[in-house]
Formats: C-alpha cells, structure tokens, sequence
C-alpha cells in the first residue's frame, strides 16, 4: 500500500517537474505579452488564442510528455499499470482546472490538452510494465 502510495506520489511530482521544464521553452517559442495574468481572463483569452500553432502544440507536447513520464514512473515502482493510471487522471483533473477555469484557452486547445492526459499515462504505463 506504501509503495503504490509513494509510486503516484512519485510519478505526479516527475511530470509536474517535466512540465515546469518544459512550459518556459513554449513560452520563449510564442512569449505572452508583457504583465499577461490569468486573472484577467478576457485578456488572456485573447492572447492564447493569438498564440503561435507552435507555441500551442509545444505545450500540448509538455503535458504529454510530463504525463507519460510521471505514469512510467509510478509503473515502474509500483509494478502496476493501473497506478500510471491514477497518475493520468489526477494531472488531467489538475489540467481540467487550469484549462478552463484558471487560465481560459481555445475550445480546440482545452479539449485536445484535455484528452491527451489519458492516453500518455496508458501509454507510460505499458511502457514500464510491457507484460501485465
């Protein structure tokens, strides 16, 4: 029970730490305007959806990539896909709130960012544990 326990615990900090990586990269890529906070949510919402493609699919690429290394992880220690799972579905609830509610994003954005979480756990699980 620790150990599953500490494998989701384990896995979620791993893809948060890959995606706080990674987002700085996204944001170099395609820089918000100077002073952009999410607070103001009609602004930001505006500046989102005027984002470069490549800024936007290179964060898509971040949570999926922070998932899939976070769902190995918890795999790999536990030995079991469904903790990679868990992993997966804590981080796109996580991904839901910051989705929609804190920082608004373009319907397109939300829902592939949104869907993405799932399949890269699946995906890092199997990855850890091939025969289960």
């Amino acid at each position: 029970m620790v150990r599953a326990l500490l494998s989701v615990v384990s896995g979620i900090a791993l893809a948060w730490l890959v995606i706080a990586i990674l987002l700085p990269i996204g944001h170099k890529i395609g820089a918000p305007p100077d002073g952009l906070s999410p607070a103001n949510r009609e602004v930001f919402k505006e500046a989102a959806a005027e984002m470069p493609l490549g800024a936007m699919f290179f964060f898509l690429a971040s949570y999926s990539l922070g998932t899939l290394t976070g769902s190995w992880l918890a795999a790999r220690i536990s030995n079991r896909h469904f903790n990679a799972m868990l992993v997966g579905g804590v981080l796109m609830l996580a991904g839901m709130r910051d989705l929609i509610v804190a920082a608004p994003h373009p319907l397109w954005f939300t829902l592939l960012g949104i869907i993405l979480f799932l399949p890269s756990a699946y995906l890092g699980g199997r990855l850890a544990t091939p025969d289960t």
